[in-house]
């Protein structure tokens, strides 16, 4: 059986001055362990802190890991943070530690893929599993993080609301009923501590929502519909949901439109989706 560790840590990190990265790291300290519950079905080991500002933990499949990182990446925006992904075995099991206690070929390939990211400045992110779709798993989720570091305060702040409103998840992974602790991080997220030492003056543009919408709609990635033959994915954006957000947002939908168009955000959703299906077709689920 194949595990997949997670290995992370915050880019540029000694840019910031000591007190920066102490309030940067408790945030996301906060960020994890919201997380690790969200994704109890589906996490053998809880992401955690292990030296410095680095982080890792252990899932029970390559899509968890994914869908664990992009959830991570979206709130903890603008301050950017690497990864490596290693998908492999877990051979040395001390089942009463931690994950930096673990160890095995999903850990090795795991340190290998970071390292890589390391040496890539156009490459935030990297899975290694010694699968020939490795290169083509890597290329759609560096796109898709690249458009989402490209985009303003106020476009990301539309993305995280939108993945708020309508979740990308994959039953077994995710627990959807615990899905709204999410909105509990809203607070910190925009809170202009967090805005100020993570380089970003503006504070929040969008007063995010900090408990679960009305029209909350998960969306399930690897339901039968969409396992269905097409030629292009179009699930990920409905109609409909430009005006749900309008109404949070006390805005125009045409406003909601542009931000959208702008900042790329069905598109990422989309790349991500493709991400997601890539990995189940390589790996089985």
């Amino acid at each position: 059986m194949l595990y997949t560790a997670l290995v992370a840590d915050i880019t540029n990190s000694k840019k910031f001055s000591k007190n920066e990265r102490k309030q940067i790291q408790i945030f996301i300290k906060t960020c994890l362990e919201i997380l690790n519950n969200i994704f109890k079905p589906s996490i053998k080991f809880d992401v955690i802190f292990s030296a410095g500002d680095e982080f890792q933990g252990l899932f029970g499949s390559p899509i968890a890991a994914f869908l664990y990182l992009r959830l991570l990446k979206m709130i903890v925006s603008p301050v950017q943070i690497r990864c490596g992904i290693g998908v492999g075995k877990w051979d040395v099991r001390i089942l009463d530690g931690t994950s930096s206690e673990q160890d095995g070929s999903a850990y090795h390939n795991a340190r290998i893929a970071i390292s890589n990211a390391h040496d890539k400045s156009d490459y935030s992110v990297l899975l290694n599993s010694n699968s020939e779709n490795d290169i083509f798993i890597n290329a759609l989720m560096n796109i898709s993080f690249l458009f989402a570091k490209k985009q303003s305060t106020y476009q990301n702040e539309l993305l995280l609301l939108t993945e708020m409103m309508f979740p990308l998840f994959s039953n077994e992974i995710i627990d959807i009923k615990s899905f709204p602790l999410m909105f509990k991080l809203l607070n910190n997220k925009t809170d202009k501590d967090f805005y100020v030492v993570s380089k970003s003056k503006s504070g929040s543009k969008i007063n995010l929502i900090n408990s679960i919408p009305p029209d909350f709609e998960p969306l399930n990635l690897l339901s039968s519909s969409m396992l269905k033959k097409k030629l292009i994915i179009t699930e990920t954006w409905k109609k409909g949901y430009s005006t749900k957000i309008a109404n949070i947002t006390n805005t125009t939908r045409q406003n909601i439109d542009n931000i959208i168009k702008s900042g790329n955000i069905i598109e990422i959703r989309n790349i991500d989706a493709t991400i997601l299906l890539l990995i189940d077709k390589t790996f089985g689920g």
